[in-house]
């Protein structure tokens, strides 16, 4: 499957948001997913990024953020503060994704969670004819410069869900843009799909 662009991802995350939400967007970036939401859906959003360059980047657009870091700083926010917490292609760059991922059901009544898929065939590909780590759109650094701490594949995160006692509610079909319900692992996701992007809550 070819990869999706930034603006049908955000598309699809804001079609799932109930408008007026209140929001964190952790790992936010430069902010492009806290306008676009703002923009579309109204919501009342705030972000969190470990980068200073990129916090002021935020300030200067308007956007609530504060500098701060997954692994150590959600511990500071009350149970269900947020409608929402959402976490786009972070999870594999934490230290502990299993604490970050409780972290945010524990934070937000429902989690919106998207990573590069491990899994996918072109990676596979990669590593059995190449023998090289691949560079892509969606991983564009080389093996010796990556943040990535932890590489995951779909059903790896599916499992870790599962014994975290987190339950997955639906799962984004990249091939039709939406959110779908989740009836579980799926043979072409795993193989297919380059991205897994999931709404999750406490179970």
């Amino acid at each position: 499957m070819s990869l999706i662009n930034k603006t049908k991802e955000f598309e699809i995350i804001s079609n799932i948001i109930t408008p007026k939400s209140s929001i964190i967007d952790i790992g936010c970036n430069d902010g492009s997913l806290i306008e676009y939401l703002k923009s579309n859906k109204n919501v009342n959003a705030r972000g969190m990024e470990i980068d200073q360059s990129k916090v002021r980047t935020c300030l200067a657009k308007g956007i609530s953020v504060v500098e701060g870091d997954a692994d150590t700083d959600l511990f500071d926010y009350p149970d269900d503060l947020f409608d929402y917490s959402i976490l786009t292609y972070t999870l594999q760059a934490t230290k502990n994704p299993k604490i970050v991922l409780e972290q945010l059901v524990r934070i937000a009544q429902k989690a919106i969670v998207s990573f590069p898929n491990f899994g996918h065939w072109s990676i596979a590909t990669s590593l059995f004819f190449n023998r090289e780590m691949p560079v892509n759109s969606k991983l564009d650094y080389s093996w010796y410069e990556t943040p990535n701490l932890h590489f995951c594949t779909i059903n790896d995160f599916i499992n870790l869900c599962d014994g975290l006692n987190i339950k997955i509610e639906k799962k984004a079909d990249l091939r039709k843009l939406k959110f779908e319900e989740f009836k579980g692992k799926s043979l072409y996701d795993s193989y297919f799909s380059d991205s897994g992007l999931f709404l999750i809550s406490k179970k």
